[in-house]
């Protein structure tokens, strides 16, 4: 495909990748409100009511109206995602012989059906491993739409410094983390700072123990403080995300000396007002929204490692 009419190919599937990394975006945080807002986040008797709460409130009781109004954005922008997904792969596979551009349309497609069957077992579910898949699914799902908005047709990227894929596996681990805390309730069992309830690190926790296909414990208020298996998970993910955010930073610098790497500054930015976020949610008490906007800079912060690893383009192949 050529002239005019490669032109106004290549600008509709940008467009629709603009648009489709919006929306999953969107959906990323209304996923996040709601998940969490049904775990019992932010509710007035904190950590009592903490993963007691029924995705339905019992007895026909009122939804509240944010809750709905979330519920209503979250299907709307999903089903434009989906839209968009085969808008783009119908472009990918019509534009060319591109095989990255082919191969991430083929993931983005399988990642799609994937999310709507999961989605379908959701709401009432109590299996961890059903909150891992949206998480995790959606946040790759972000991550492949925005590598294909930057995948330039007809040119060979440059190899990418090993350093930088490391920091996006270890981000990764990081997210996977993150993941789990929420998908086993593990919250309020690290909420106090900068220690768990005194514990470097807490005795007797077995991450291991975790099973995301088993429902975890019941427990709520000081025995859910007190549990040492999630407590080990939470004070996992804080030290991880130490780790990744000084791994990051000194990447940063280390690129900014060399003339470059606005992306992984930018990486390392988001990683710091990430982790400020959830030490403030920590202090504040686990307040919903500060909640939620820790699941959004996740989002952001998968973006923008995105870029770092992908913004590294040669001069056309084919000129």
């Amino acid at each position: 495909m050529s002239g005019t009419g490669g032109r106004r190919h290549e600008k509709l599937l940008e467009r629709t990748l603009i648009v489709a990394t919006l929306l999953m975006f969107v959906v990323i945080v209304a996923s996040a409100f709601l998940r969490l807002a049904q775990d019992g986040l932010g509710c007035a008797d904190w950590p009592a009511c903490y993963g007691v709460i029924a995705p339905q409130a019992p007895g026909g009781a009122a939804v509240p109206p944010l809750e709905m109004v979330m519920r209503v954005v979250h299907r709307i922008a999903a089903a434009g995602v989906g839209f968009a997904v085969i808008v783009i792969s119908v472009l990918c596979f019509r534009g060319g012989d591109d095989r990255r551009r082919k191969w991430i349309a083929v993931a983005l497609l399988a990642l799609t059906v994937f999310l709507a069957v999961l989605g379908r077992a959701t709401p009432g579910a109590v299996l961890p491993a059903v909150t891992l898949g949206n998480l995790l699914g959606g946040l790759l799902m972000l991550g492949l739409i925005w590598q294909l908005r930057l995948v330039v047709p007809g040119a060979a990227r440059a190899p990418v410094s090993a350093w930088v894929r490391l920091g996006l596996v270890l981000l990764a681990l990081q997210i996977a983390l993150g993941a789990s805390v929420s998908a086993f309730h593990a919250a309020a069992s690290g909420a106090t700072l900068p220690s768990c309830h005194g514990a470097w690190p807490p005795s007797g926790g077995a991450i291991e123990a975790l099973d995301p296909m088993r429902p975890p414990p019941a427990l709520s208020g000081a025995a859910l403080a007190a549990e040492p298996t999630r407590a080990a998970l939470h004070m996992a993910h804080r030290f991880s995300a130490l780790l990744v955010l000084a791994y990051w930073g000194v990447l940063a610098i280390v690129r900014a000396r060399a003339g470059g790497g606005a992306a992984t500054a930018l990486t390392a930015g988001v990683l710091l007002a990430q982790g400020v976020t959830g030490a403030a949610a920590v202090w504040l008490g686990m307040p919903l929204a500060a909640a939620v906007l820790h699941n959004a800079l996740a989002a952001l912060a998968v973006l923008a490692a995105v870029s770092a690893t992908s913004l590294s383009v040669l001069a056309p192949t084919n000129s």
